[in-house]
């Protein structure tokens, strides 16, 4: 296996966890939410799925309770957010305190623990196209669905009409409720939504990806998911961009250990970090017409 294989492998698989909790915070923020707490998911997902997966043995159960799991640090988002009318950010932050304790203590029984199982599944033929094969067809099925789920979002947001109404929610919320839905309703589904899929890709960084389970090994991922959707303009199909460029961030990290570059440690591991911030930077000071109105009142 070539370096560049190499590189292209670290890049699908660091950016796949970020693919889904991206995903789910946008569809929140387009209903005008802000869910912050997508860290706290990721990381109550890492934490019961592997537990599930070391315990069952089982991809799918694993993933179901980590979904479980990230919907129900969404749900009190929710309330609080929106029952309650507490800052979204302060509760985001609370939120994620609250999962690093409380997956603290649960996961004690986990360190040190090792599945020793890959999930791995090779597509025929298209695994054996050199550098990209291996790299992007011989991975998990939750990488093949985040191949395709930032295509579905944008179908969902922009032809259907459940999406449209959602969407509604973050611009008008009065017109939303005037065609008669309940703008409430579809908010609090929003961040529960985005809640499951952020379980779901922090099951995958600590089954798939790492295959162990570590305290606090989310790691502000889920914070730069969020950040990552300002990237994005709010357009799902975005994704890839914004994922992908903070996975390949990260395998920057093994091309310089592959060469030997004398470089800190410390310095690569701030890289995907560093890349978000200019980007960040960069975006910030263009126009954003695709910013949600209502986000742009707490804003």
């Amino acid at each position: 296996m070539n370096e560049l294989t190499t590189i292209l492998i670290c890049m699908v698989s660091a950016g796949t966890p970020i693919i889904y909790a991206l995903l789910g915070d946008l569809i929140g923020q387009r209903t005008g939410i802000t869910s912050l707490s997508v860290e706290g998911s990721m990381l109550c997902g890492a934490c019961v799925g592997f537990a599930v997966a070391a315990g069952s043995g089982s991809l799918f159960l694993a993933v179901l309770c980590a979904a479980i799991a990230g919907g129900l640090i969404g749900l009190i988002q929710a309330f609080l957010s929106i029952s309650r009318k507490s800052n979204m950010m302060a509760t985001g932050f609370i939120l994620i305190f609250f999962a690093q304790g409380l997956t603290t203590f649960f996961g004690r029984s986990q360190l040190g623990v090792s599945l020793g199982k890959s999930f791995s599944l090779a597509i025929p033929v298209l695994s054996k196209i050199p550098v990209v094969g291996p790299a992007f067809f011989q991975q998990d099925i939750l990488t093949y669905i985040a191949y395709v789920l930032p295509v579905l979002a944008w179908w969902f947001l922009t032809k259907t009409r459940t999406g449209l109404v959602l969407c509604s929610v973050g611009e008008r919320p009065d017109v939303t409720r005037a065609y008669g839905y309940n703008p409430v309703v579809l908010q609090y589904g929003a961040v529960i939504f985005a809640g499951v899929l952020a379980g779901i890709g922090g099951a995958h960084l600590s089954v798939i990806y790492a295959m162990s389970w570590a305290n606090n090994m989310i790691n502000g991922r889920g914070i730069i998911a969020s950040s990552l959707v300002i990237l994005c303009s709010w357009k799902p199909q975005r994704a890839y961009l914004a994922a992908y460029l903070f996975g390949l961030a990260q395998s920057l990290q093994i091309f310089f250990q592959i060469h030997e570059v004398p470089i800190s440690m410390y310095v690569t591991l701030m890289m995907p970090y560093l890349f978000t911030l200019v980007a960040l930077a960069i975006i910030s000071t263009s126009k954003k017409p695709s910013m949600p109105e209502q986000l742009k009142i707490i804003t």
